[in-house]
């Protein structure tokens, strides 16, 4: 299979979530589609159960901002992150 991140069904499940979902699950705010990575308000996609405690790679994503999904890192709670404000 490779690298988590080269596998070709979390891909399609990652792109997935990117085209459908604009909320980031942990902050509750928009995700603006145009940012890219390494922007902390970009896209990322987080794994509900994280690969570290358990979860399938290919498991259940949610969309959330990279700064947001670092913050949460590897916990299980649903606790929403701290709101944040617009970095420059």
């Amino acid at each position: 299979m490779g690298s988590r991140t080269k596998d070709r069904g979390y891909l399609r499940n990652r792109e997935r979530v990117r085209r459908t979902e604009d909320t980031c699950a942990w902050c509750g705010a928009f995700i603006d589609p145009d940012l890219k990575y390494p922007d902390p308000m970009s896209f990322s996609a987080d794994h509900i159960v994280p690969v570290s405690r358990g979860g399938a790679n290919r498991g259940a994503l949610q969309a959330a901002h990279l700064q947001c999904n670092k913050q949460r890192g590897a916990r299980l709670n649903s606790q929403r992150v701290t709101p944040h404000a617009r970095q420059w």
